[in-house]
This record gives C-alpha cells, sequence and structure tokens, in this order.
C-alpha cells in the first residue's frame, strides 16, 4: 500500500502565482497590440481583450495630469486649496466597453499627456458618465 503526502500549500503563494499569470497575460499581450501603457488592472483575472468592463457603448475616457509648463508657485497653490492652475486634460474616446478599446483611448491619453506614468490601474466612472482614467508609474 503507498502513503499519499499532501502538501501544504500557503494560500499567498497561490494568490502570488494568480497574479503573476495575470500579470504575464496582460503583457503579452501588450506586446502583441504593440502598446507602451501597461494594462494593470487585474481583478478579473487572465481575461481576453474583449472582456467587457463597462456595458457595450461609446465612452469617453478623460485623463488629468500637471502641466508640463505648471510652476512650482501654481503646484503648491493647488496643494493649499485644491484648486486646478497647474492641471491639464486631454481625452479620448473608447467605442465600448471592451478592455481592448479601453486601452487603446487610455494609451491615447497617455501620449497626448507625453507623462511617464504608463501603468493604467482604473477608470473612475464620474457622475457626467464619462470615465476618468487613473495611472501609475
Amino acid at each position: 500500500m503507498q502513503n499519499v503526502c499532501f502538501e501544504d500549500v500557503d494560500a499567498v503563494t497561490l494568490e502570488d502565482e494568480k497574479f503573476m499569470d495575470t500579470m504575464m497575460h496582460f503583457d503579452n499581450l501588450r506586446e502583441e497590440m504593440g502598446l507602451k501603457s501597461v494594462w494593470s488592472i487585474y481583478d478579473a483575472g487572465a481575461v481576453d481583450l474583449d472582456f467587457n468592463l463597462f456595458s457595450n457603448k461609446l465612452r469617453q475616457v478623460r485623463y488629468q495630469f500637471v502641466r508640463h509648463d505648471a510652476t512650482i508657485e501654481e503646484i503648491e497653490a493647488d496643494l493649499r486649496d485644491g484648486g486646478q492652475r497647474s492641471m491639464a486634460e486631454v481625452t479620448a474616446f473608447a467605442v465600448d466597453g471592451t478592455i481592448k478599446n479601453l486601452w487603446f483611448a487610455a494609451e491615447s491619453c497617455i501620449g497626448q499627456a507625453r507623462t511617464h506614468h504608463s501603468y493604467i490601474e482604473d477608470f473612475e466612472v464620474q457622475e457626467d458618465g464619462t470615465l476618468m482614467l487613473v495611472t501609475g508609474s
């Protein structure tokens, strides 16, 4: 008779592996599509590009960033009072709510802004129905 031994696998290890697999999945898709921006929204797992994050309708994606010519004084004043003097905004459209089209719209916004923040971390739904792109470095 053969004894069967079970290995105790740490749940954190499994989550780390799932995270790494999902990250590599999206990195491969990025390379296939020739994009520079990095998809960093992993909640749904390693889904395909046709996966709908939002309903199937045209979406305006907005991206706010600190202007390249903003002065220290403008930035400090904005930090003090919550103003927008140092900010600029660009927009792009996603023809639907799929990852693929949201990614293309985000890539366009990042390119227009000429920012080094290339990690697509979120799309926040605004009161007017537009999506505010959130990026990281």
